[in-house]
């Protein structure tokens, strides 16, 4: 096979939409099939997971391995144990990311995960040759075949860094843009350090259960610091390295919860609308509202296949937001703890429905290192702080007049 289907181009512009005329381009232009030498397909039980490899081979591939491939589906390309450790995304988040880095020709990027290459050879297509692509994979294997698959395609001038992304790549800044495809659960000194003037980042940065895309630039008056906005959303996997257990919200594991419910509950009022009640719960513009100021106010958070909820690892109690109701499970039976945390989830919506439903893109982010903490001159309508690796994350949500459009 010799040219990336056009079926392949098409169903990334129908799911989409408007595609800008590099990013279509460079769609067109590198072949996906060439970055994988092989995958994997997930089967996960209520007792186990399983990885089965595909067995594949890139120069004579089947018909139906190239339809997976040039569907839009992240393939799983490495594990460790139980959990994947590097992929090729989702190539309508791959496109996504493309067109909120507003890439130019003659730009110079830092990317943070390699995976298979695919993405490196993306960027190095719309920077074109007087441009400037460093990636940079933790895992040597994985630094080793993207590398093979860069130089077999003919993108020699893509540098790959067999190094912990949490350092990025000093000797080749600064950079235009720094982009990270992994789930960051903290933003890196190094890559604020690492930023031209005028350039930014865009890093999926870990807000409780998920990775919003959120677009980080350096602060001119004190570069030391950065300020950013949620732009957009994402699922990665996590990074490894120095931030891999720099993670603010813990996992809990409850023993013994029930397979049914205890109690359910309505849905608060702003979640009971018809239109909220349509796929899974986080897909909608509200239950992502109010699970990203869950987020801000609580670290107790509890993930579910269904939804998302609160638990209270003390009484062995969780609650679950579905798109249908709230419900409860209690290992204990202890029915008080889950109107506890029922009437707890209650008056957090009822915060965030008096300040007006702020959207996840309403909040300013502030990112101040340790030791030049100072309160900010304005004066938002809420305030929190979380603790990252190198920063304080610090989050305004700004009155409802001064907030974007």
């Amino acid at each position: 096979m010799d040219a990336v289907p056009e079926s392949y181009v098409s169903c990334l512009v129908e799911r989409w939409g408007a595609i800008s005329e590099p990013v279509e381009r460079a769609f067109r232009t590198v072949r996906r099939h060439r970055f994988v030498d092989g995958w994997y397909h997930l089967e996960a039980t209520n007792l186990r997971v399983a990885f089965h490899p595909v067995d594949y081979d890139p120069d004579h591939p089947a018909p139906e391995q190239l339809d997976e491939i040039y569907s839009d589906v992240a393939l799983i390309t490495a594990f460790d144990d139980f959990l994947p450790t590097s992929s090729t995304s989702q190539p309508t988040l791959v496109v996504r990311m493309l067109e909120l880095l507003e890439l130019r020709p003659e730009m110079r990027v830092l990317e943070i995960g390699t995976g298979t290459g695919y993405n490196a050879a993306l960027l190095a297509e719309i920077v074109g040759p007087e441009g400037a692509v460093h990636t940079v994979e933790i895992q040597e294997e994985v630094a080793r075949k993207a590398s093979q698959h860069l130089q077999g395609e003919g993108y020699t001038d893509v540098r790959v860094f067999h190094r912990d992304g949490y350092l990025g790549v000093p000797d080749a800044a600064p950079f235009d843009r720094i982009v990270a495809t992994v789930g960051c659960s903290s933003l890196s000194s190094h890559w604020v350090e690492q930023l031209a003037p005028g350039g930014w980042m865009l890093v999926p940065l870990r807000h409780g259960l998920r990775d919003p895309l959120v677009r980080i630039e350096r602060r001119v008056d004190r570069p030391e610091c950065a300020s950013g906005r949620i732009v957009g959303w994402s699922t990665f996997m996590p990074i490894y390295g120095t931030l891999r257990s720099a993670n603010s919200w813990p996992s809990f594991a409850i023993r013994s919860l029930p397979k049914h419910a205890t109690w359910t509950r309505r849905l608060p009022s702003p979640l009971s609308s018809e239109s909220a009640r349509t796929g899974h719960p986080l897909e909608h513009p509200i239950h992502r509202a109010i699970h990203f100021f869950l987020t801000l106010s609580s670290r107790e958070l509890w993930p579910d296949a269904r939804g998302y909820g609160l638990v209270d690892p003390g009484s062995r109690s969780v609650l679950v937001v579905t798109q249908d109701a709230v419900e409860g499970f209690s290992a204990t039976d202890d029915v008080a703890s889950l109107e506890r945390l029922y009437d707890r989830f209650h008056r957090l919506v009822e915060t965030w429905d008096q300040c007006g439903q702020p959207a996840p893109e309403d909040f300013s982010i502030e990112f101040v290192p340790f030791g030049h903490f100072e309160f900010i001159e304005s004066e938002p309508e809420m305030e929190w702080i979380i603790e990252r690796h190198d920063f304080h994350e610090i989050i305004h949500l700004p009155a409802k007049r001064d907030r974007p459009e």
